[in-house]
């Protein structure tokens, strides 16, 4: 997906110069592309065409990414790291780099109506429904927002992982569940998709709570100590290091549970273990 993920964007020939090195710049570094690959490849399960199924993998890819720019922001988190290398800002500029963000944000959005126009009329209606409420002021964005104006000495566990679910793992749900909608999944693959998602994205969060107090910029390729600089609701802050600890392996056995029971063979769900996250074991 690394090819598609660089081409989709489409010409930046005639883009304004800085502009366009900005958008260079994030297109050489992809990051994982997880998302990208397991909305593709589920899609493809689904019975989508591969050019349906592109455009869902590379639609929620670029406006993941967009997120983290803005994330990255000086009036967000400030950070100055960002998969190893300057965060966009850092090295263009913060005017260029929202400009970017959006370029992104608006290409994402128009391979999303690609990805969705073929299915049938009531389906088409549900996955443009579900697009709005995973990355709107209800979802993606909202957590945003309520993450940015929380307290780490006021938020209890409940609050973070409410926020989590939003800011995180509403990201996941549209990778799960828009290629189930738009192709063949039943309301059970569905269902349980959704719950997948859900979990994942909490336990992914949790991880990330763990990683920012403890790995290293240099093992997480990202500023590091943002929270609690922050004071940013985190669950070592409302639980400690070791219940944080507990919680994250907690939801991945309860996820690999509800992965356990989609219909059929295994291997029809294999590209979901894409999305497991590894049980923070190492970090001390």
């Amino acid at each position: 997906m690394a090819k598609q993920f660089t081409e989709r964007i489409g010409q930046l020939e005639g883009t304004e110069p800085r502009l366009a090195a900005a958008m260079k710049d994030l297109l050489s570094r992809p990051g994982s592309l997880v998302r990208a690959v397991t909305a593709y490849l589920l899609g493809i399960v689904m019975g989508l065409s591969q050019e349906a199924a592109e455009c869902l993998g590379c639609g929620i890819e670029y406006l993941h990414t967009a997120s983290l720019v803005f994330d990255d922001l000086p009036s967000m988190d400030n950070a100055l790291l960002r998969r190893g290398a300057p965060s966009l800002h850092a090295a263009h500029g913060e005017a260029v780099s929202i400009l970017a963000a959006l370029a992104l944000v608006n290409r994402g959005y128009t391979l999303l109506w690609k990805g969705i126009n073929d299915a049938a009329p009531a389906r088409r209606l549900e996955a443009s429904e579900w697009i709005q409420s995973k990355l709107g002021i209800h979802g993606v964005l909202g957590g945003q927002a309520w993450d940015i104006h929380g307290s780490s000495e006021s938020s209890t566990t409940a609050d973070v992982s409410r926020i989590a679910a939003r800011k995180t793992a509403d990201l996941l749900r549209l990778t799960l569940v828009l290629p189930a909608i738009v192709g063949q999944g039943t309301r059970r693959e569905i269902t349980l998709l959704d719950r997948l998602a859900l979990l994942r994205g909490v336990a992914y969060q949790a991880a990330d709570d763990l990683k920012d107090a403890f790995a290293t910029e240099t093992q997480s390729g990202k500023s590091g100590g943002r929270d609690q600089e922050l004071q940013r609701p985190n669950l070592l802050s409302s639980e400690g290091a070791d219940g944080a600890k507990i919680r994250c392996r907690r939801l991945i056995a309860i996820g690999d549970r509800v992965m356990g029971k989609l219909p059929g063979p295994a291997s029809r769900w294999k590209m979901l273990e894409n999305l497991r996250v590894a049980a923070p074991v190492s970090i001390t």
